[in-house]
């Protein structure tokens, strides 16, 4: 069970399987979890000192973005985790994703979060309201309606954002995700411009205890700050 992932498949759209699994992340709430996630990485690497890459988890609809030869030919919701939803027409009109990228590798697979900024839900919420048509209960939950509609012109209507937090692939430019997360804006993607690479846990501590207040200022969503062993190898 602790390999599941709790979404599901929508009726009447195509679906896609998963090259890579598409997993959940564990979720932590004290620091003295990450005291115990650092001496279990530091153990099992045999090193004393790790970095980590510290970013914040926005709080939208997991995407994977697949590219052949510099152009865009799949993308497809997270799902269960193994089968998601192919949503390929709508994230040609979603901000944050290129439909094609310059000196990418042949074949790569980017991985995001398709989000709704704070300014848009308001201003879709009113429009719904004025409508009289049901209100989104939050952005997130109009975010991912959003990307499963059949009409990409609604679509493109409500300025989806993209933010992109993984690559994978063979050869990729760096061992450290950081520094590929760096290349990927290169080619055109959007990420997160607070991303951290740590080199402590206390810098790790100063970054969460930094965006635990200033994450409500970010224009989106986050539910969390995401921590991961920098070197991909």
């Amino acid at each position: 069970p602790t390999q599941k992932v709790g979404g599901k498949v929508r009726d009447g759209l195509a679906t896609v399987t998963h090259v890579r699994p598409m997993l959940s992340l564990a979720t932590k709430t004290d620091s003295g979890d990450a005291h115990e996630f650092d001496t279990t990485v530091q153990k099992t690497l045999g090193k004393d000192t790790i970095e980590y890459a510290a970013e914040p988890k926005f709080d939208g609809l997991a995407l994977s973005l697949h590219y052949k030869h510099g152009v865009l030919v799949k993308a497809a919701t997270r799902g269960d985790g193994t089968t998601g939803e192919d949503v390929t027409l709508n994230a040609l009109v979603v901000g944050g994703i290129p439909r094609t990228v310059n000196g990418a590798p042949d074949e790569l697979e980017v991985r995001g979060e398709v989000v709704m900024l704070r300014k848009d839900f308001q201003a879709l919420n009113q429009a719904q309201q004025d409508a009289g048509k049901k209100t989104f209960a939050n952005p997130r939950n109009a975010a991912s309606g959003t990307l499963k509609l059949q009409n990409s012109a609604i679509v493109a209507s409500r300025k989806l954002d993209a933010y992109l937090y993984y690559l994978l692939g063979e050869n990729l430019p760096y061992d450290g995700h950081y520094e590929n997360l760096k290349e990927v804006e290169k080619w055109g993607f959007k990420i997160s411009d607070v991303t951290r690479k740590c080199k402590t846990l206390e810098e790790v501590f100063e970054f969460i205890r930094y965006w635990d207040t200033e994450r409500k200022n970010l224009p989106v969503a986050t539910d969390g700050i995401v921590l991961k062993v920098n070197s991909l190898r």
